[in-house]
């Protein structure tokens, strides 16, 4: 968690006391205005960030050749209106989601392979995409009772840094700095716990350059490797607004185990082929829930890229 300098970023501070104050306004009002309150925040939004609102619709561009630009831009503008009703829906989430009212907004699908999963007393790797409100995978986590280890990746706002920390504390994950996290994880898994990682984010020199949304994008083997190195499942998932006010579908994929073959580059590129071939299928359904304003895809060295033409060939979309 980083220690706040507004006096460094005076933004900072304005960008987050503009955030709680929309937070604050949302509270005082009915759910179904706080919700239209947030979807207007999230439109507007664009016009405060105009090169991010370009990152996604060139991205949608890419990833769906046969849409026209105003096409494009009007899925955009519904992603930005998602996020604002999203934090809007994270404000309401302590009033409304309690044990007793939990059913009565979030439908899990799959529940036998969570079930399973947990019975085995083995642990497990959590794997979703920055789609939907995620954030219920933690609280879902909380209601069937298990401790949930989650990587956070800072935010640039310190303010806004210190908030989501917060959050996701009280709401009962133990949180982990991304950098230098991978020996905390695997005490996790090896004593039978439970992580949760984001894998849908540029992985810069780290990552494996391996096809998502049919171009190569730099993605983390962080889930295959600790798979590989525990013999915990990987678990892919999402969770998604429903219809209606306040109620999430959230999905459990079908255990993934990576067995190891003696070739653990092999091992860990085809896991991780497996997990991006997952999530892709998730954003495809559910386009206007992701955050195609991440520059997801950046230019692979010279040799990657010749190489990589096959693999987006042969693996390319799912869509």
């Amino acid at each position: 968690m980083k220690k706040a300098s507004w006096w460094k970023r005076p933004e900072y501070l304005a960008e987050y006391v503009n955030g709680m104050t929309v937070m604050t306004a949302a509270r005082s009002l009915p759910l179904p205005a706080a919700v239209k309150f947030g979807e207007w925040c999230g439109r507007r939004m664009i016009f405060w960030s105009r090169r991010s609102y370009r990152t996604a619709v060139d991205n949608l561009l890419q990833a769906y050749p046969g849409i026209s630009r105003v096409q494009a831009e009007a899925l955009a503008t519904r992603v930005y209106a998602h996020f604002g009703r999203a934090a809007v829906e994270v404000a309401f989430g302590d009033r409304l989601l309690k044990p007793s009212t939990f059913s009565d907004h979030i439908i899990l699908r799959n529940e036998d392979y969570l079930r399973a999963v947990l019975a085995a007393g083995k642990g497990a790797i959590f794997v979703t995409a920055h789609l939907g409100p995620w954030e219920m995978f933690g609280l879902l986590a909380r209601h069937y009772g298990v401790s949930l280890t989650s990587v956070y990746r800072p935010v640039k706002n310190p303010y806004i840094d210190r908030f989501m920390w917060r959050y996701r504390a009280a709401h009962g994950q133990t949180l982990i700095p991304k950098y230098g996290a991978a020996p905390a994880l695997l005490r996790v898994l090896r004593r039978g716990g439970y992580i949760a990682l984001l894998a849908d984010q540029h992985a810069k020199d780290e990552g494996l350059w391996l096809p998502f949304l049919g171009r190569l994008a730099s993605t983390t083997p962080a889930p295959a490797i600790l798979a590989l190195r525990t013999g915990a499942p990987i678990v892919t998932g999402y969770a998604r607004r429903l219809p209606g006010l306040y109620r999430f579908e959230v999905l459990c994929g079908e255990p993934l185990f990576v067995r190891p073959t003696g070739d653990r580059s092999a091992d860990v590129r085809n896991a991780t082929i497996e997990v991006n071939r997952r999530l892709e299928s998730y954003i495809r359904q559910f386009p206007d829930q992701w955050l195609w304003m991440h520059r997801r895809w950046r230019t692979p060295p010279a040799d990657i890229l010749e190489k990589g033409k096959a693999d987006v060939g042969s693996l390319g979309s799912t869509g």
